[in-house]
């Protein structure tokens, strides 16, 4: 009895310790550079299609696809951000998974 009792307790912290590393991080968005605007998105589902929308000044959407870990770059070209005014993005998985990044306007010196 007291071998089963040991033989469960080892094949539960293997099931346990199993279980933990499977376990998905949170989708993030990450600013990479704002000149142009690019970001890394990682947390998603493997191969999950994207769709990430900036907002700075006008709305931009790219659609992109997470690869086998869950992580992406988007980069827009077109897109450049003012150091002074606020922006933000927001990236929606197809299958749930949300990120949003914004960064606040900062106090400029007046022209």
């Amino acid at each position: 009895m007291r071998r089963w009792l040991v033989v469960f307790a080892v094949l539960y912290a293997l099931a346990s310790v199993a279980g933990g590393g499977a376990a998905t991080a949170h989708p993030r968005l990450r600013l990479l550079d704002a000149e142009p605007v690019a970001f890394k998105g990682t947390g998603f589902q493997p191969r999950e299609r994207v769709r990430v929308a900036v907002y700075a000044g006008e709305r931009v959407v790219k659609r992109v696809a997470a690869g086998l870990r869950g992580a992406f770059v988007v980069r827009f070209d077109d897109v450049r951000s003012d150091p002074c005014a606020a922006f933000s993005a927001v990236a929606v998985g197809s299958r749930g998974s949300r990120a949003i990044f914004k960064r606040p306007p900062t106090e400029c010196p007046p022209p």
